[in-house]
């Protein structure tokens, strides 16, 4: 056995090691950063701490992530926030990200069997009817909040794709309850203080849970009583079977919401921090929409045409890559096991960072630069680039996310050249899913001519080359 102390900093005066975890929800990229800096690829939460432990490489994140058996995902009972049992929050909270062994392994083919890859493309058309129509109500010259507007546009896309619903009719009061819930769930102050009395986060965490499952469950029944053949992928995944036996109407509540999670606010947040790495780069800006309108000609994108977008592709990875929504994600060892020289012990979270891993400079030379032309020749390995992690469990909806983010932004370059104002700050928000704070202001400009690159400040900006003085 091995047993070489774990590094990590010293645990806050008082509060121990819940004073370094509230540390680390306050700015987790930063305290990641920091971690990874002083102590390596291994570092624990703090000092003598061995049940709470990060690392930082490809070859622990290949340990951590290409063994299910070994580390499990976080479940209910490990979750961030307090979960009753048989709590509408439990069964909501019952996704494909929070199973583990044999069930994983049965509800994940199913999802695979109605989600197949080859059937992502056919999701194109709505993607870009639903994008369409809400471009249709900006105009030029207007100031927007980017992120809040691709919330909103990605959040019709999932009602519409996902669920089979209208943006404008059923589909918005869904969304949007879903996308309450989803804020609540990741609330810092629910998590802190799980307390259910009227008037505080947690409180409304669990009202709006229920509100939540009694609508999936009627928008279950519904669809079980309509036809078959929906495209969306409720409608799949309720008339998808293994053996004969199909999803329960309470394994359809968790993984409704799990679909949902997983394709919208990390899409949202990617498409706006792509525009923000754009605005900061005129050049790139000016090629990509060269190529978008030489290729398109006026055209609405399609799948089969985004084979000639070739930099859009390029600089849509280099995004992921730079800012990954995930910037981190834990799991749980299932058994005593070693990571290098250190022993871990049953029950260790063990927290893996894309967005640390995507800033080695072994991996990638100047790591902190926006360079989409990196992926030329760039061809790292799937524990190198995990922006949908990696291994057996990695995000069966990257390609559908992958399809959005590239017609959204080419929908968008054909009609406008988004500009941000030099000194906007933008800093780091969120704590599950890595957004722009407060925001991302920007002005839709006209498509002719070349804007100055724009200076920004904040805690985004500090951790980017933009000027290439790194």
């Amino acid at each position: 056995m091995t047993g070489a102390r774990i590094p990590g900093p010293r645990p806050v005066p008082l509060l121990g090691a819940r004073g370094n975890f509230l540390a680390f929800l306050t700015d987790a990229v930063a305290h990641l950063h920091r971690l990874h800096e002083r102590y390596g690829e291994v570092a624990a939460l703090a000092r003598g701490d061995t049940g709470h432990v990060f690392v930082f490489s490809p070859r622990y994140n290949r340990v951590v992530l290409g063994d299910p058996d070994l580390f499990h995902n976080l479940d209910a009972a490990s979750a961030p926030v307090r979960m009753p049992q048989d709590s509408s929050l439990r069964r909501l909270y019952a996704g494909l990200t929070t199973m583990n062994g044999e069930p994983h392994h049965r509800v994940r083919r199913l999802v695979a069997a109605a989600l197949p890859r080859r059937h992502v493309e056919t999701y194109a058309g709505d993607i870009t009817d639903v994008t369409a129509r809400h471009l249709a109500g900006w105009h030029t010259g207007d100031r927007l909040d980017l992120l809040a507007e691709m919330r909103t546009l990605t959040m019709a896309v999932a009602v519409k794709t996902l669920l089979g619903l209208e943006p404008g009719a059923d589909g918005g009061p869904t969304g949007r309850l879903l996308q309450d819930w989803m804020d609540a769930v990741f609330s810092v102050p629910a998590m802190a203080m799980p307390l259910d009395v009227p008037g505080l986060p947690y409180h409304r965490l669990q009202t709006l849970s229920d509100r939540l499952e009694r609508t999936v469950r009627d928008l279950i029944r519904r669809r079980r009583a309509g036809p078959s053949g929906g495209r969306d992928a409720l409608a799949r995944l309720i008339h998808a079977e293994e053996r004969g036996v199909r999803l329960s109407d309470e394994e359809l509540v968790g993984q409704t919401a799990f679909l949902f999670m997983a394709g919208h606010a990390t899409t949202a947040a990617a498409l706006a921090w792509t525009v923000l790495l754009l605005c900061a780069h005129p050049g790139v800006l000016h090629d990509l929409a060269d190529e978008v309108d030489g290729a398109l000609r006026g055209a609405p994108p399609d799948a089969a045409g985004l084979a000639a977008l070739p930099l859009l592709t390029r600089v849509v990875k280099e995004s992921l890559r730079l800012l990954p929504p995930v910037a981190w994600w834990g799991k749980v060892s299932t058994a005593p096991c070693d990571l290098g020289p250190y022993r871990l012990e049953a029950g260790a979270t063990v927290v893996f960072s894309p967005y640390v891993t995507h800033r080695l400079p072994e991996l990638y030379p100047e790591p902190d630069r926006f360079a989409p032309d990196r992926w030329l020749t760039c061809d790292p390995g799937p524990y190198e680039y995990l922006p949908f992690s990696a291994g057996p469990r990695a995000c069966l909806g990257a390609g559908f996310a992958m399809l959005e983010m590239r017609l959204v932004l080419a929908m968008l370059l054909q009609r406008w050249r988004p500009q941000m104002r030099s000194g906007a700050r933008i800093d780091r928000g969120g704590l599950m899913v890595l957004q722009p704070r407060p925001g991302l202001p920007v002005t839709l400009a006209p498509m002719a001519g070349r804007a100055a690159a724009a200076r920004l400040r904040g805690t985004v900006v500090s951790t980017l080359d933009l000027d290439g003085s790194r």
